[in-house]
């Protein structure tokens, strides 16, 4: 069915395009549906076959605009199936084959019998064999005023033929279809990476009807709706996001995060669609539909960013605008002029023209950007880091300076205690397991670094066993309970000067630790004195070091670390993680005019973030980074580069394919132009001939193309 969208009128339609393979198509069809009424604005994804077409008219029109220039077109249903990729055409490969075998044919007659004309007569059988196909394909290229491959290399057989060349008119015709199905095969290799992509789109859920208790039964994954209950049995995809309800499992989410270690999964932990289950049978409550779920909205992502063109993609395409016009002039220059001022024979210059005018083809030129960029984003994603298009890709390679928030960012948002301190007489297993008895019943993050500290000194089961009986939670100030027969308490200042402790004790107790800088401190004792201190901070993310060196050996120019925590903390997160600069106690607005500050010192320059206040500095820097947005829509929507786990080292990989991408497209541009330029002045000087600039012309497009692949192999060092 159509895949649309409605705006007022207006309707957008995917369109997949199976006969759609290179530029030369796109401005086919550009032309063909800019000649339809009702047709607005065209929107081509070349390595998908697909076109995303904005009108006002029917559909069938559009379809049937398609069908008159000979493209069958399908509109694609959802958009997170893939349109399937076909095998390339064979049709090329069996030109090749029957063009082949006629010149061998014509060959062989030609040693046999040199004075026959058996050998010219195979050899005009196949430009007739193989040429009838491009002729017809050229007429219609000129008929919709695209001056594309097609109508260049009509002229030139055509030529060739007349001025009686017809050896190596054949020879063309057999080397183009040769050509023609191997760059097909080889941009088809390029789609199905791509494509590899959406595999991973879940096809059938297995719903429990009735509630946990109730009979199961196979739908489509589309059908799931939120509350659902899932039945995920080992080794199957999940379906949607969901909520485990019951069991445990091990997950792999490589395809969302990258990452190839399984992830364990327990009640009331997220999943996510695509993923798949590992070893343990799972209950889920379904928490969003399939076309809202993460998955889908990366692939969303990812389809958009394919049509966003980094900024020397554009300048190519508009070169190629140029080049062919001017190519086109020159082989007329070349063809009319050198005879009329009697600088050789008719025949001779217009050859020249003719080989002229196979280079006149931009394919390889207009191929060399997207080639890269699109296999650039494939691969980003398939490392887990969500780029919202090539243009953000170039810039996070080009970046100077870098800028970490520090909380959920740099540190991994979660308390651990640091230093458990007692009164006299008192022990630091009595302190904890008294604090951990209280705070069994407690949700908040405190509560869970106590219940770990209590776990790793080995008194998790004591905590257990003495569970608060009578919790009681005194809002802003901390919690409380009875434990083993008397009321214990866990909060700060304000909590324990209201139950009786002199501000002198407090004081003495306090000062110290607010003069170093301690983050948060928690107090804990009875009504009759504090018996001991809870030092917390948040925990360092083990691989943030790395990710600073790493970026250092990138010859980043400056890292700083922008937070709003006291300038002790900061200073010696910043200490613990090589970061020199440490600006602290900032507001969002502070942190917006420090990044102001940086684009203008730096130029280029990355925000790295994860909350919600650090958003207008991601949006004012370069390019804004958002951490762990598997688990957040929003950041997926908003940010520039969304980082689908929290591992920072993502930030200096993304760097690297920034500047891989950048270095092939200029070795691809370098390339195509050097090459043409040779056989532009090669056949103007009459040592080229019509088989070797097609030779040349295709060569280039699959070396562009073959290059470009290598971005999806292991990223090594910037290019």
């Amino acid at each position: 069915m159509e895949s649309m969208e409605t705006d007022g009128q207006i309707t957008v339609s995917r369109i997949f395009v199976p006969a759609m393979d290179c530029p030369d198509e796109e401005k086919e069809i550009r032309a063909a549906l800019g000649r339809v009424a009702g047709v607005g604005e065209l929107t081509f994804h070349l390595f998908s076959r697909q076109v995303e077409v904005r009108h006002r008219c029917d559909l069938e029109e559009v379809l049937s605009a398609l069908r008159a220039i000979g493209m069958e077109g399908h509109p694609v249903d959802e958009s997170l199936r893939k349109a399937g990729i076909p095998e390339a055409d064979r049709t090329h490969l069996t030109t090749f084959y029957l063009s082949a075998a006629l010149i061998i044919a014509g060959a062989f007659f030609l040693l046999l019998s040199p004075g026959t004309p058996w050998g010219d007569g195979f050899f005009l059988v196949a430009v007739l064999a193989g040429g009838a196909g491009i002729a017809v394909r050229g007429a219609r290229e000129i008929r919709n005023r695209s001056l594309g491959m097609n109508a260049l290399m009509t002229v030139s057989i055509g030529g060739a033929t007349l001025m009686g060349e017809w050896a190596e008119a054949g020879v063309v015709v057999t080397l183009f279809a040769l050509a023609n199905y191997l760059e097909a095969r080889s941009l088809d290799h390029a789609r199905k990476a791509v494509a590899d992509l959406f595999a991973f789109s879940p096809e059938t859920a297995i719903v429990r009807v009735g509630g946990v208790g109730g009979q199961e039964r196979s739908v489509a994954a589309e059908g799931v709706c939120p509350g659902d209950i899932l039945v995920i049995r080992p080794g199957a995809r999940v379906p949607v996001d969901a909520k485990v309800f019951k069991g445990s499992s091990d997950l792999n989410e490589a395809m969302l995060t990258g990452e190839a270690l399984p992830v364990g999964k327990t009640v009331g932990d997220p999943l996510y669609a695509g993923t798949v289950n590992g070893r343990g049978l799972l209950l889920a409550e379904a928490v969003r539909p399939l076309s809202e779920s993460t998955f889908a909205r990366i692939l969303r992502r990812v389809e958009e960013a394919q049509s966003r063109k980094a900024p020397i993609q554009t300048f190519m395409e508009r070169f190629a605008k140029v080049y062919t016009p001017a190519v086109l002039l020159g082989a007329i220059l070349v063809g009319a002029l050198p005879p009329i001022l009697g600088y050789g024979a008719v025949g001779t210059w217009a050859y020249r023209a003719l080989v002229l005018l196979v280079i006149a083809c931009p394919c390889a030129i207009i191929l060399a950007a997207p080639v890269v960029t699109v296999t650039a984003l494939t691969r980003a994603t398939r490392d887990g880091i969500l780029v919202k298009g090539a243009n953000h890709l170039e810039v996070l390679g080009k970046v100077r300076a870098v800028a970490f928030d520090k909380t959920g960012t740099l540190t991994s948002g979660k308390l651990k205690v640091t230093r458990v301190g007692t009164m006299e007489g008192v022990d630091e297993t009595d302190v904890v397991r008294m604090a951990g008895a209280v705070e069994a019943g407690s949700a908040h993050p405190a509560a869970e670094a106590v219940r770990h500290e209590a776990r790793r000194r080995g008194i998790a089961q004591a905590a257990r066993g003495t569970l608060a009986r009578t919790f009681e939670v005194l809002e802003g100030r901390g919690v409380s309970a009875e434990v083993e027969g008397r009321r214990v308490y866990v909060g700060n200042r304000r909590l324990f000067a209201e139950i009786g402790i002199s501000s002198s004790e407090l004081d003495a107790l306090l000062s110290p630790l607010e003069e170093k800088g301690s983050r948060i401190v928690s107090l804990v004792g009875t009504s009759n004195g504090v018996v001991g201190t809870l030092e917390m901070e948040d925990e360092i993310r083990a691989e943030a070091r790395e990710a600073v060196r790493r970026l250092r050996s990138l010859r980043v120019e400056h890292v700083v670390m922008l937070t709003g925590d006291h300038a002790d903390v900061a200073k010696e997160t910043g200490r613990a993680v090589g970061i020199d600069e440490v600006l602290s106690g900032l507001l969002p607005d502070d942190k917006l005019e420090k990044v102001r500050e940086l684009v203008k010192s730096y130029g280029t320059v990355a925000m790295v973030g994860d909350g919600v206040n650090d958003a207008p500095a991601l949006a004012l820097s370069s390019v804004g980074i958002a951490m762990g947005a598997a688990g957040s829509p929003a950041a997926i929507e908003t940010a520039d580069v969304a980082l689908m786990t929290e591992d920072l080292r993502r930030v200096p990989e993304g760097i690297v394919l920034g500047r891989r991408m950048v270095s092939v497209i200029r070795q691809n541009v370098v390339a195509s132009l050097t090459i043409k330029a040779g056989f532009l002045i090669a056949a103007t000087a009459g040592f080229a001939t019509l088989w070797m600039a097609v030779a040349a012309d295709m060569g280039t497009t699959l070396l562009v193309i073959f290059n470009g692949l290598r971005l999806l192999r292991n990223n090594g060092t910037a290019g």
